[in-house]
């Protein structure tokens, strides 16, 4: 009996002992979360109320100073060895003050001054095929000039005199013929002599007869054919002779060509200034250094003129529509703390597109340009700065300090004082200065906001936004509140 009763004992112990311990085990995550969030109570916040205000609304943008005027300077080498570009053997320091044409690069020539080379022994080649097809030309024309001016000449006179001395001779034996056939008649002549006479003026008349015939033949188609053949020698001659100059012309402009190349192998400053490598825009720009290949048109340097300056700003595309033209703007640059210099917009872009300086492709902005009134002489291009665009004014507007606003979710909150609790209220927001924001929706003049949304957000306080009556809330409709005496509470809307 005795035994029995302390069996029973001892099972009721544990028993007991369980039964405590599963109490521990379920009451420990809650005390420790309560713990953990414990907050402090809510006057320890600095609140600021809720009120109208007249805004004077200002757009914050980082860029950096560009010149409004540069010369680019552009390598003008062509690739005419077909190697994939042309070497540099030396450059000038990026920064570097320089004057007009002192030296900002070299390029290694040497090929093309050995194409160069040959080209002129081209060129001393054409020059004298040139020197020879002008000589026939000349020849040509001399040789036609000789026949027409006196060969022709010279030729019709000797036939001329022919033909005179044949009329001559036929006259005097016909005069002769006469007087033989009256001595005949009288019988002082023979019949032999008689026709000897008659033979005679016949050979008279045939020799004139022929050089009648020759001298006319001579007019009609000796001369021209003869005329002819010498001005197609001067046609082919100067056929030849263009052919020729024109090779000429072409081999001198391939020498003229490479020496601008070899030239242009050295590049000198277009201007007074600073120089600045130009890179191209790459996100991993080549160090431009001995060694390396550049090529035709590519850009090198730039010289910026440093007397009047801007500076290019980007602007989120959602803001870009409330920056106009003539907007005044304060600018600060980086390297000038302190400072502040005067500008104006000067213009925006009218299309928004994608920064390249960030990774997302489908954040796109808006580049604005904002002229310096007056440029400081330290100001030097890629500069950093920050402007402040005045926007204008907005009257009577809903306004909160921006460190009152805290991103929670990708949304814009803030932590009002509600029903005796706090609470994360989701907000949007339109205008800004550098400490005020207006805002649109999600509050009402009059409340309380949390001063400084960090504050709160370091405590852990609420984790999800409460519903509005109204319409604007996120999808989830629970809320977390601190009541006044510090002790956590939930708050179902519905």
């Amino acid at each position: 009996m005795a035994s029995r009763l302390r069996m029973t004992s001892r099972r009721s112990i544990w028993l007991l002992l369980s039964f405590v311990m599963a109490i521990l085990a379920a009451a420990w995550p809650v005390a420790g979360f309560v713990w953990r969030t414990r907050p402090l109570p809510i006057d320890s916040f600095e609140w600021v109320v809720v009120e109208r205000d007249d805004l004077e609304t200002t757009l914050l943008a980082g860029g950096d100073l560009q010149p409004i005027k540069q010369t680019t300077v552009t390598c003008q080498v062509e690739d005419v060895t077909d190697t994939d570009g042309t070497m540099v053997l030396t450059v000038i320091d990026n920064g570097a003050l320089v004057k007009k044409g002192d030296l900002l690069c070299r390029l290694d020539s040497s090929e093309i001054e050995e194409l160069a080379r040959q080209q002129e022994i081209a060129v001393n080649q054409a020059r004298a095929t040139s020197l020879r097809t002008r000589l026939v030309l000349e020849t040509a024309r001399l040789a036609l000039r000789e026949y027409e001016e006196g060969l022709v000449t010279q030729l019709t006179k000797e036939f001329q005199s022919r033909i005179a001395l044949g009329r001559s001779d036929t006259q005097r034996q016909v005069d002769r013929l006469a007087w033989a056939e009256a001595m005949a008649a009288k019988g002082y002549l023979s019949q032999g002599q008689l026709l000897s006479e008659r033979q005679s003026l016949a050979r008279f008349q045939h020799e004139l007869r022929r050089a009648e015939g020759e001298f006319q033949l001579f007019r009609r188609y000796q001369v021209p054919k003869e005329i002819r053949a010498l001005r197609g020698e001067i046609e082919i001659a100067e056929n030849n002779c263009g052919v020729e100059n024109d090779r000429l012309k072409a081999e001198n402009d391939e020498l003229t060509y490479l020496r601008k190349q070899i030239e242009n192998c050295t590049v000198r400053a277009p201007q007074d200034g600073i120089v600045v490598y130009a890179l191209d825009g790459r996100w991993w720009p080549r160090p431009f250094e001995a060694g390396i290949r550049v090529y035709q048109n590519q850009s090198l340097f730039l010289i910026p003129d440093l007397s009047q300056m801007e500076v290019q700003v980007s602007v989120h595309e959602s803001m870009g529509p409330r920056v106009r033209v003539g907007m005044k703007a304060n600018v600060r640059i980086a390297s000038l703390a302190g400072r502040v210099f005067s500008g104006r917009v000067a213009s925006i872009d009218l299309l928004p597109t994608t920064n390249w300086k960030t990774w997302d492709e489908h954040v796109k902005h808006h580049y604005a340009r904002i002229r310096l009134d007056k440029t400081p002489a330290s100001a030097l291009p890629l500069m950093s700065a920050a402007v402040e665009i005045d926007t204008g004014r907005v009257p009577d507007a809903l306004v909160i300090p921006a460190e009152a606003v805290a991103i929670v979710d990708g949304q814009e909150s803030c932590y009002v004082l509600a029903d005796g609790g706090l609470e994360r209220r989701p907000i949007k927001t339109r205008r800004a200065t550098r400490d005020l924001l207006e805002v649109t929706a999600g509050l009402d003049e009059g409340e309380r906001v949390v001063a400084r949304a960090l504050d709160v957000q370091d405590l852990s306080l609420v984790d999800k936004s409460r519903d509005r009556a109204n319409g604007f809330a996120p999808e989830t409709k629970q809320a977390v509140s601190l009541s006044t005496d510090g002790r956590e509470t939930r708050a179902h809307a519905g």
